[in-house]
């Protein structure tokens, strides 16, 4: 694969680190969402690009997200990542902070 589609997970820690610096300096120390449902696509289809096919829409909730991210927080070492899962669930949470953010 090129190096177009790979990246360090030391510059992913600087950048969402660096963009987190920004949510905070823009909306404070807790971000009001504003919302609780949203659209998203199925991790498996969401890369299988295919333009003969559209991928199913399914329905996210932001709720549950940020009970999986405070659960995964409070639990510490004795509950293991599921890192499919608890990044799904940080992924709605930053998407939603991109829609409160962007211009209307």
């Amino acid at each position: 694969m090129s190096d177009e589609v790979r990246v360090e997970v030391a510059q992913l820690r600087a950048g969402l680190a660096q963009l987190l610096d920004e949510v905070e300096r823009r909306h404070g120390d807790c971000v009001d969402l504003g919302a609780d449902y949203y659209w998203t696509v199925y991790l498996n289809a969401a890369y299988r690009f295919d333009t003969t096919d559209d991928p199913q829409i399914t329905v996210g909730q932001l709720s549950d997200d940020v009970a999986s991210l405070r659960e995964l927080l409070e639990a510490g070492e004795e509950r293991p990542v599921v890192l499919w899962h608890d990044l799904s669930h940080v992924v709605g949470i930053l998407a939603r902070i991109a829609a409160v953010d962007a211009p209307a």
